[in-house]
């Protein structure tokens, strides 16, 4: 039987007339935003906050309203989120219309929620279902919901491989799920979950309406697959949660699917000995919410789709006209993992394989381990208790990416690579985007191996920024009349700007200790400050400690956009060096001065020239043993040299440190 939509709303709630999430097409000016005004950087959403600079709004404030706001639950809402619309006479759709297969709440099944003719096979209980079946090609469907309950779920086949275009899906609500918890501790063992369709997921984790915690996903020995799909004609790129169910396209990535999700205050997902698979956008999100956790253990994530050319990313003419991604030559476009509102995420002995990103940080943290065979890890999870692994093998943590390693854009972050780590891209290991919304970073880097195009840190200023934000209510390309949506084009001026720039007071920390590092270091804040005045540079500090080599260059730089074609250059031809010439006419022909939404993957990638502008500062440190090898031109602002540590310049190679150049020579501590 059809479940119907419970009503649980308050007396006095007022139901929020947005659009269906995935539903833009009625949302215009007139939409009801009072809910997007009130969000933090850490209680926002992880895409949507995370490009919330591209509105102007310096502060990072969530677009689209995570949480429940200030009027109460609406009608139908079962968790954190309350951007979705219930009124189909006014909104083009409802997020709160679930409709499951098994709905479990408190503890006991609620047979007039419950389809169970759904299921094939196996035995399902108040508190368990296992050896069970679920073929379901509706969208919109869900497969499992459970709601402040405890539950186990084993030996599953879920299949629910639907049409789904966005229009009535929603994975910031957990409509269409294959399995949705609300405040409920989960255990999910060996079985097989698949989606198709626009914004339809294998599984779904979020706090309860109004409570304090979230939910405790654990899943054992699992295989995850979101296959996404393609979006309406109608859709518009955009951060506003209400109608979001693609990327912002300024993060660089574009897709439709995401595997998991977890939202809501103090909620943890455990993956343990899984293989987790997405077509593009996302592995692992954790998205509206706040001090999220991920416990990563011995689990294969991976973005498929790599030649996106075979699947349309939008509808013949929507605003994506589809295309490859010249960058994605063994995954899709898209992250591994979101940190955001003070996430924890853990990849112990984990293997990333993604077309752009490992993670994308916006107020967050991760920690890349190993893991031994037979040792017992310790999980801990957002709410305080504790989970534990046992290891059946040793493993490193592996990052296999196509363009870049990680890429952070807001809010203050942390990342530590350790004992063993092995991270692997095509271009840029760490890729800073600064300027624009304080973000600032801490990274620890011990005994990890490296591999890059030539850049170990890009510092950058935010896309989000550059780009230019928002449409106008009135941007005669903006058909449905909203201003919550994205510019759908990228231009800049051509040539490198060496104005200068305002050093904003936020630092960018490195700590690398106990391996051999090979890349360039590139600080190019501040580049685009004259002609974005709100764009600030940020300071570079390096720390070459115990164990430590350094082989590249480090310098100070303006940077401008580059082709594919450019990209490919500078890696190798250039090695990822920095040109000394801003009127360098190789590299000026490759500067990308205009890119549209279709080209989403040109961000983030640039070209350097060596400039100070007062604002992009380098400081760069050595203690006890480290080593740095100068092997190309370098421009900083401090130079500091402890122990037996030493600079090593050879002739032909100048350093120039505060406006003191050396070249052959070795500097010590002695002899600087």
């Amino acid at each position: 039987m059809k479940r119907k939509v419970l009503a649980l709303f308050l007396a006095s709630a007022m139901v929020l007339s947005m659009a269906a999430c995935g539903n833009n097409t009625d949302s215009g000016a007139d939409s009801d935003q009072s809910a997007t005004t009130e969000q933090t950087s850490d209680a926002g959403s992880a895409d949507a906050s995370a490009s919330a600079d591209a509105s102007g709004d310096a502060s990072g404030n969530a677009m689209g309203g995570g949480g429940m706001g200030s009027s109460g639950p609406a009608e139908g809402q079962i968790g954190s989120w309350s951007g979705g619309g219930t009124d189909a006479s006014t909104v083009g759709g409802n997020d709160y219309a679930y409709d499951a297969a098994v709905y479990v709440e408190d503890g006991k099944i609620v047979d007039d929620e419950s389809a169970t003719d759904r299921l094939d096979g196996g035995e399902v209980t108040d508190a368990s279902a296992s050896d069970f079946t679920i073929d379901d090609s509706e969208s919109g469907h869900n497969g499992i919901i459970v709601i402040n309950s405890d539950y186990e779920i084993s030996n599953a086949t879920i299949k629910m491989n639907t049409t789904a275009d966005g229009s009535d899906t929603c994975d910031f609500s957990g409509l269409g799920s294959a399995i949705a918890a609300y405040s409920a501790n989960v255990t999910i063992k060996d079985s097989t979950i698949e989606t198709t369709g626009v914004a339809t997921m294998p599984v779904f984790a979020d706090s309860y309406v109004g409570a304090d915690n979230g939910s405790n996903i654990v899943l054992e020995n699992c295989t995850l697959i979101s296959n996404g799909g393609t979006l309406y004609k109608d859709y518009m790129n955009s951060p506003d949660q209400a109608t979001m169910v693609a990327p912002p396209w300024i993060l660089g990535i574009m897709g439709s699917s995401r595997t998991t999700n977890a939202m809501g205050q103090n909620t943890s997902m455990d993956f343990l000995d899984c293989d987790t698979q997405a077509g593009a956008w996302a592995v692992l999100s954790t998205d509206s919410g706040t001090n999220m956790t991920l416990n990563i253990y011995g689990t294969t994530l991976t973005l498929n789709n790599k030649d996106e050319s075979l699947i349309d990313i939008q509808a013949e003419g929507g605003q994506i006209v589809t295309q490859d991604n010249p960058y994605t030559t063994r995954y899709g476009a898209g992250y591994g993992t979101y940190a955001i509102g003070n996430a924890v995420e853990i990849f112990a002995g984990a293997t990333v394989n993604v077309g752009t990103y490992a993670t994308i940080f916006t107020g967050g943290s991760a920690t890349f381990t190993s893991i031994e065979e037979g040792k017992t890890y310790t999980l801990n999870h957002a709410d305080g208790s504790t989970g534990s692994y046992t290891a059946t093998e040793s493993k490193n943590a592996v990052v296999n990416s196509d363009t870049f390693g990680f890429m952070f854009h807001q809010g203050s972050n942390t990342l530590v690579l350790e004992k063993g780590t092995e991270i692997n891209s095509n271009y840029a290991t760490f890729l800073m985007k600064t300027g624009s919304s304080g973000e600032s970073a801490t990274v620890t880097v011990d005994d990890t191996t490296i591999v890059n195009g030539g850049v170990l840190i890009q510092v950058m200023d935010n896309d989000d920024a550059t780009t230019g934000g928002m449409m106008d209510t009135d941007d005669p390309e903006n058909v449905n009349g909203g201003f919550m949506n994205f510019k759908n084009k990228h231009e800049e001026n051509a040539g490198f700007n060496l104005d200068s720039a305002t050093n904003g007071g936020t630092a960018q920390t490195f700590t690398f200790t106990n391996g051999t590092y090979n890349g360039n270091l590139y600080n190019a804040s501040g580049s685009d400050a004259s002609t974005f005045g709100a764009l600030d540079a940020t300071t570079l500090d390096v720390t070459i400690g115990k164990g430590a080599e350094l082989n590249g260059a480090a310098a100070s730089t303006a940077a401008i956009h580059v082709t594919y074609d450019g990209s490919v250059y500078i890696k190798d031809t250039l090695k990822g060096a920095a040109v000394e010439d801003a009127k360098d006419a190789t590299i000026l022909g490759y500067q990308n001065t205009s890119y549209t939404i279709s080209e989403y993957y040109d961000q983030g990638h640039v070209a350097n020239v060596i400039n100070y502008n007062g604002g992009n500062d380098i400081n760069i440190t050595l203690t006890d043993d480290a080593v740095w090898n100068v092997t190309g031109t370098s421009l900083i602002q401090s130079l500091t040299i402890k122990g037996d540590a030493k600079v090593v310049i050879p002739e032909g190679v100048t350093l120039t440190v505060n406006g003191k150049d050396y070249t052959g020579t070795t500097l010590t501590a002695d002899s600087l």
